[in-house]
């Protein structure tokens, strides 16, 4: 075949250009440290790239919503703290005023601290995150939870519900708990059962929350302990009937002028100081009752706190009572506390694995489409030689003429 200098031209000009190419494609995957630049550089490659960096994307947003998730329960796993630190200050308080040796002036000071640290709690109850918003009012986040209503009674003005977050394809977590399930709905008394002098009480006796001894014995009900005299008392239910025993006979006893128990229907009250006459203790099923609602009553109670034997006796049987019900509902605050510690326990442990996967991804991405160093230092070394070679023959050989010769 003869070949005309045009196509030889042709031919080596197409081959430089090929080689300049290569020259530059070398160029970029050391300017950019990666192998694979563009799909044509390596298709097979660039689409496991391409779904490698669409996982690790998906784990990134992953492990961001754990760090916010995490975040906000540590904001709240504090503030539990603090209102824990709050209501064992307050419980310490109803200790000392219940301690028998206070007078109307000590009460009174006593009721002021308490209601300084209601106030500190409520603060806690509504407190934000660095956005503004409130962590324990359920959805509603940009409403404050606790507010005092009209009448003076602390009202729960968020909703019950609980944002949750993804922290991977299979795992979601709640961000937090409703002030609602936090300090409110606390069971009252003993949770099965409350007790509380009568209003018009003469003797000194006081009622303490009493116990459950049989829970399967217990039948609800609204009775009443009356003392007929300083040493004799007996049961009724709301219709003035006398309560009997599984042998059918009436619950009454003797008192002995100091202490003793009223037991009945699986319970057993405890009864200490005199008694006199006409004095009733009333036993009531258990209801439920809010944090803020309990700390009213002890502070009105304290400031209500009068002289007189019979007012001091049925003031402790309301501060014993209150004394259980703030430790049911440290109770359930510790309960919640508890929720959110295993919450940031699992987010831990999920962030923990999500990172892993990650560093896998990252390794799988890298082996695939990074660029050895050495490696292409070295063909871009013997590439860029071997296209100034080929443009110095071509011009050695351009210059070559039969005229030359003649």
């Amino acid at each position: 075949m003869r070949l005309s200098t045009s196509m030889f031209n042709q031919s080596v000009v197409g081959e430089m250009l090929r080689d300049q190419s290569a020259l530059a494609q070398t160029q970029q995957q050391l300017s950019t440290g990666k192998r694979v630049n563009t799909p044509a550089d390596n298709p097979a490659a660039a689409v496991q790239i391409l779904r490698l960096t669409n996982a690790n994307s998906q784990y990134e947003q992953y492990l961001n919503n754990g760090q916010s998730a995490s975040t906000r329960l540590t904001m709240q796993e504090q503030a539990l703290a603090d209102a824990t630190n709050t209501m064992q200050s307050i419980r310490d308080l109803v200790v000392q005023a219940n301690s028998g040796s206070n007078n109307v002036s000590d009460s009174k000071a006593i009721a002021t601290q308490i209601q300084a640290l209601e106030e500190q709690l409520q603060g806690i109850a509504n407190r934000q995150d660095a956005q503004g918003d409130y962590l324990f009012s359920g959805y509603s986040t940009g409403t404050q939870p606790f507010v005092r209503g009209s009448a003076g009674s602390m009202q729960y003005v968020g909703d019950a519900g609980a944002r949750t977050i993804q922290l991977d394809s299979g795992t979601s977590v709640q961000l937090g708990d409703p002030g609602s399930a936090i300090f409110m709905g606390v069971p009252t008394g003993n949770g099965v059962y409350t007790t509380a002098p009568g209003a018009s009480n003469s003797g000194s006796a006081v009622v303490d929350p009493g116990s459950v001894t049989d829970r399967t014995a217990w039948v609800p009900g609204q009775y009443t302990i009356t003392f007929s005299d300083a040493t004799h008392w007996a049961v009724t239910d709301a219709a003035g009937a006398a309560v009997t025993d599984a042998s059918g006979q009436p619950v009454q006893g003797t008192y002995d002028g100091k202490g003793g128990t009223v037991a009945f229907n699986g319970i057993q009250v405890g009864i200490k100081g005199g008694a006199a006459a006409g004095d009733t203790f009333a036993v009531s099923p258990s209801g439920r009752e809010g944090v803020f609602d309990t700390l009213d009553r002890i502070v009105g109670a304290l400031n209500s706190a009068s002289g007189g034997v019979a007012a001091r006796a049925r003031l402790s049987s309301t501060l014993g009572g209150a004394l259980q019900q703030i430790d049911q509902a440290n109770g359930q605050i510790s309960t919640v506390t508890s929720n959110v510690g295993a919450r940031l326990s699992m987010i831990s442990s999920v962030q923990t694995t999500l990172a892993a996967q990650t560093n896998t991804v990252s390794a799988q991405i890298s082996q695939l489409g990074d660029v050895d160093y050495v490696k292409a230092t070295a063909l871009y070394s013997q590439q860029y030689l071997a296209l100034q070679a080929a443009q110095a023959s071509f011009a050695q050989v351009g210059q070559l003429s039969l005229f030359k010769y003649l």
